[in-house]
């Protein structure tokens, strides 16, 4: 896919004026996004509604009718399992859960769980970081949140494509991390267990051939995890540039830095490892060119060579 600069699709008006809270600012930001990205998509590529305003993968683009990979009756099975682990993750059919929320329709308890989901620091962390990766690199790498499917069945948050090589260099799996270390801990216990099965499977996934993108399972994918301390995310909430015209401040570099850090020591942690397979271990040494590159634009150099 083509290196655009240019402010693709419906652009959501910033309003630095009006008083708007962390989650409706990254709402706002990652919308803003998503146009721009399905715009271009649309135009370069021939994909039209690649992205959910969240800048979460879309399902439905995915059928064979549309030119997808899946029947849809498939997709259908899958957006099944997506509701009812929902209905499950919300309690929405516990009486106590739906007086909490007032309300006894169990899909009104879903919508107003994920709109909670979003405000707590996991959901603005998982925001928050999409948001900051796509600013830094979306000259060279196309950062977009996974599909409900794989975020539910898979555990993964983001995916990240390198623009000219069509490489997904990794997937993320994001998360905020408290005092005590253990969500972080946990985190590198999983990242351990998908490496030594050779990585992480994507149903609803991407591929670029021939400079063009398009829908496509994706299977022995590396797979990291990206934490932020409350210290952290408070810092990166307070410092970003919500307006999607201006640049990344650098509060954003500086956490940027310490999430490549992290995959840095990660990578080398199962290259290190007897465990991973071989093949998912070519991988990680070929994620090396581009996790160099993500540690040059973090030190204010930003040529992909």
């Amino acid at each position: 896919m083509p290196n655009i600069q240019e402010n693709f699709g419906r652009k959501i008006p910033y309003r630095p004026d009006r008083k708007m809270n962390y989650t409706e600012k990254l709402k706002s930001l990652l919308e803003n996004m998503a146009n721009k990205i399905n715009r271009e998509t649309e135009e370069q590529c021939g994909l039209s509604g690649l992205l959910n305003s969240d800048c979460t993968i879309s399902m439905n683009g995915f059928s064979e009718s549309g030119g997808g990979i899946y029947r849809e009756e498939e997709i259908q099975r899958h957006q099944k399992e997506v509701k009812e682990r929902e209905l499950d993750f919300s309690s929405a059919n516990n009486p106590n859960v739906q007086e909490f929320y007032g309300t006894k329709n169990p899909e009104d308890v879903v919508r107003r769980w994920k709109e909670n989901k979003m405000k707590d620091k996991n959901g603005q962390t998982e925001m928050a970081v999409t948001a900051l990766l796509s600013k830094i690199l979306k000259d060279d790498f196309l950062v977009v949140r996974t599909a409900s499917y794989d975020d539910y069945r898979n555990g993964i948050d983001n995916i990240i494509l390198n623009r000219r090589t069509g490489e997904v260099i990794c997937a993320f799996d994001e998360v905020h991390e408290g005092g005590r270390g253990e969500r972080t801990n946990a985190k590198i216990d999983k990242v351990k267990k998908i490496a030594k099965k050779g990585g992480t499977k994507i149903a609803y996934g991407l591929k670029l051939e021939n400079g063009k993108l398009s829908r496509s399972k994706m299977k022995n994918v590396p797979l990291f995890f990206l934490g932020l301390k409350s210290e952290e995310l408070l810092n990166l909430l307070n410092n970003m540039e919500y307006d999607p015209d201006k640049g990344a401040t650098s509060a954003e570099y500086e956490i940027y830095g310490k999430l490549v850090a992290s995959l840095r020591a990660q990578q080398q942690l199962l290259l290190d490892s007897s465990e991973v397979p071989n093949l998912l271990k070519e991988k990680l040494k070929t994620f090396e060119r581009s996790l160099a590159f993500l540690e040059r634009i973090g030190q204010g150099q930003s040529k992909l060579s």
